[in-house]
């Protein structure tokens, strides 16, 4: 559970350079070795609790405590690396809305439509768009396949395992947002190792269907919340690529434009091309 007042900071909010926002003189400034030392220490901090925090808001379906701890300020002030994108602040947007909209203190008509929606989304998958790789990527479309032992292995190498694999697999995205964030904070790996790791386990995991994943669950959820919630985490990952290869000197692998698209992942619905990945757009909240 996030606990009161954990989304702020104290800390400077670092941009995509690693820059802090310091008005028109952070054009100017050139940091020395031990300052970028201290930035690279500052982002990666950043990038494990925002991981933490997309974890638990893709974990659980909100309480009325929870509900209370996010609402104390804006959703972008929740991230300690705000994700330079309109699509994320849209997201944030859309979130602060839907705050705007329910009754303080909570009601239990909204907790129960909340929890409605969750359980659609990563229990009995009603929209379709399971918060698993293995259907996206199998060809075959099935569950528990390749991608999850892949992604055991990788764990396994940090020392970690998923706790109970029935309850949910190495490939669910709870798990990996949680490994993302072990690899910036343990302090037992080097910030090469954390950032080249991060960005091969975005490169061929993550980044590979959270985007379809997000999109359709944000065009067929049936709260703005959770529209909001698989947004941002989708728009913070990419960032979070960007800053990888900007800074960090880790570069996507290319992308041959007319190459034929790899077997499997989940087929298109007819709905899926009615409407633009934008927050909120299709749905009528």
């Amino acid at each position: 559970m996030v606990k009161k007042g954990c989304c702020r900071l104290s800390e400077p909010v670092v941009n995509a350079s690693g820059t802090e926002h310091a008005g028109s003189a952070a054009s100017t400034w050139k940091p020395d070795a031990a300052t970028e030392k201290e930035i690279d220490a500052l982002l990666r901090d950043a990038f494990a609790r925002d991981l933490n925090l997309l974890a638990v808001l893709n974990d659980r379906e909100p309480t009325a405590e929870f509900i209370s701890n996010l609402r104390t300020g804006a959703a972008s002030d929740w991230f300690a690396f705000k994700a330079p994108t309109p699509l994320f602040e849209s997201a944030c947007a859309l979130l602060d809305t839907a705050f705007d909209a329910i009754p303080d203190p909570v009601d239990q008509g909204t907790l129960d439509e909340l929890s409605a929606d969750f359980a659609a989304i990563y229990l009995i998958h009603s929209y379709r768009a399971p918060p698993t790789e293995s259907p996206w990527l199998d060809k075959d479309q099935l569950e528990r396949q390749e991608p999850m032992f892949e992604l055991a292995e990788w764990y396994a190498r940090f020392g970690l395992a998923a706790q109970d694999r029935q309850r949910r697999s190495d490939d669910h995205l709870v798990l990996q947002l949680q490994f993302l964030s072990h690899l910036f904070a343990s302090d037992k790996i080097d910030v090469a190792t954390s950032t080249a790791e991060a960005a091969r386990f975005l490169d061929r995991h993550l980044l590979r269907w959270i985007g379809d994943f997000a999109k359709r669950v944000a065009q067929r959820c049936e709260t703005p919340y959770f529209c909001g919630v698989v947004t941002q985490t989708h728009t913070y990952l990419e960032s979070l690529r960007d800053v990888l290869e900007e800074r960090f000197g880790q570069e996507r692998p290319q992308i041959v434009a007319d190459a034929s698209p790899p077997a499997g992942g989940l087929p298109k619905d007819e709905d899926d091309e009615l409407a633009a990945y934008v927050p909120g757009l299709t749905p009528s909240w």
